[in-house]
């Protein structure tokens, strides 16, 4: 059930941030990639109660080989972006509904 909402997230991101899903699984330090793959792992973590570890393989499964550290310091640098910035919490409850 997890990787279902993970993938549900993941289609939610790309479709209101208009970035494709495969340019998110790359390595890359483009501003909106680098956001959008953040916001991924701190929707999963904080609001559907995932672990590191799962995340890591949904994120693995994807081709995309996160470690768990990368993933966690990512969480905490969109959390701190969304404390900066309270116009993310917008965007993120507009994302984060799952039709399950």
């Amino acid at each position: 059930m997890k990787e279902y909402i993970y993938i549900q997230y993941l289609k939610n991101i790309c479709s209101h941030l208009g970035v494709d899903s495969s340019d998110l699984f790359v390595k890359s330090k483009e501003a909106g990639v680098v956001d959008a793959r953040q916001l991924l792992y701190f929707l999963c973590y904080n609001n559907s109660n995932m672990t590191l570890t799962e995340i890591s393989a949904y994120t693995n499964n994807q081709g995309f080989y996160e470690d768990q550290a990368n993933i966690s310091r990512s969480i905490e640098s969109f959390g701190k972006k969304l404390e900066a910035d309270k116009d993310l919490q917008v965007i993120i409850d507009k994302i984060k509904r799952v039709e399950v």
